[in-house]
C-alpha cells in the first residue's frame, strides 16, 4: 500500500533480481522461506506465493524512513481502540528511524539492513491480532478502518490509505489469489471467494517454532466478516489459513440460514 501510495510499484511490476531463494545483501544472504525460489514475479504474484525476495527489494526502493513513516499512517502503532481495558499497543519503529535504531542498538550496532527485515513484516515489528483485524476492514472495503467493538455500538471509521479505484482492485484480487492459487491455496472453501494473507512471525524464544498468521475476510466481492488468526508455535501460515476460513465458512452459512425469506427478489 504504502508503495502504491508513493507511486513506487504497480501490481504488475517486476524486480531486478530474480527470486533464487536468497537474497545478497552487502555480505549476507537474505533467505526466501522457499528455498527453491519463485523466479522472476510481478507484485501481483509476489503477494500470492509471499516471495520475500521479492519484498526485500521493494523495502529498498521505497527505503527505511518512508516504510516505517507509511507504516505508522496505517496504524502500525496505534491501538484498534476496541472496547475492552487494557489493550497492548502494537510495537512498531518511530519516526525518524535513525533516532529509533541508535536507541535501541546503538549507533554502530545496525545497518540499513533492518529495512530487509521490516519489509516482510518482521524485524521491530510485532502486531496485535485484534489490530491486523481491524487493519483488514480496511483492505476489504474502500481504505477506511472500522473500530472493534465487543458491544455493539454506532460504526466508527477512519481513513487509513488512499489509493486509485484500480490499485485497490488490483490489490484485493491478488489477497484473493493468496487463497486462489497461492500460499493458502489448500484453504479454498466451496462458494465462497476468500481474500487474505499468509504470514509467519519470528519467535524470539525458539527459533525452530515460528507463529503462523492469517488475516482475511469473505466473500471478498461483497465482505461480511474478517478473521484474524495468530497460531502460536504454528509455523507457516497456511496451518492458521484452514483454521481461519473454516470460521468464516460457519460464520456465513449460519447468516445466510439465519435470514428471513424476502418476497419479490
Amino acid at each position: 500500500i504504502v508503495a502504491m501510495e508513493q507511486g513506487v510499484a504497480e501490481m504488475d511490476d517486476h524486480m531486478t533480481t530474480p527470486c533464487t531463494g536468497s537474497y545478497q545483501f552487502g555480505n549476507r544472504p537474505f533467505r526466501c522461506w522457499d528455498a527453491k525460489g519463485h523466479g522472476n514475479l510481478s507484485l501481483n504474484d509476489a503477494i500470492a506465493k509471499s516471495c520475500d525476495v521479492y519484498f526485500y527489494q521493494l523495502g529498498l526502493k521505497i527505503g527505511l524512513q518512508k516504510l516505517i513513516a507509511g507504516g505508522i499512517r496505517l496504524g502500525m502503532r496505534e491501538r484498534s481502540g476496541i472496547d475492552l481495558p487494557a489493550e497492548n499497543r502494537p510495537l512498531f519503529p518511530t519516526d525518524p528511524p535513525k533516532a529509533y535504531y541508535d536507541k535501541l542498538f546503538g549507533p554502530q550496532g545496525w545497518t540499513t539492513a533492518v529495512t530487509l527485515n521490516l519489509s516482510i513484516g518482521q524485524g521491530e515489528n510485532s502486531q496485535t491480532v485484534v489490530n491486523m483485524a481491524r487493519f483488514y476492514t480496511a483492505l476489504a472495503t474502500d481504505g477506511q478502518a472500522a473500530r472493534p467493538e465487543i458491544v455493539r455500538g454506532q460504526a466508527e471509521r477512519v481513513r487509513l490509505f488512499s489509493i486509485t479505484p484500480a490499485q485497490m482492485t488490483a490489490l484485493q484480487r491478488s489477497l484473493t489469489d493468496v487463497v486462489g492459487r497461492g500460499t493458502a491455496v489448500g484453504s479454498r472453501l466451496d462458494g465462497i471467494v476468500v481474500a487474505g494473507k499468509t504470514g509467519t512471525a519470528q519467535n524470539a524464544h525458539d527459533a525452530v517454532n515460528d507463529h503462523a498468521w492469517f488475516v482475511g475476510y469473505a466473500p471478498a466481492e461483497d465482505p461480511k466478516i474478517v478473521v484474524a488468526v495468530m497460531l502460536e508455535f504454528g509455523g507457516h501460515g497456511t496451518r492458521a489459513a484452514r483454521i481461519a476460513t473454516r470460521i468464516m465458512e460457519h460464520y456465513l452459512k449460519v447468516r445466510v440460514a439465519s435470514m428471513p425469506a424476502t418476497e419479490g427478489e
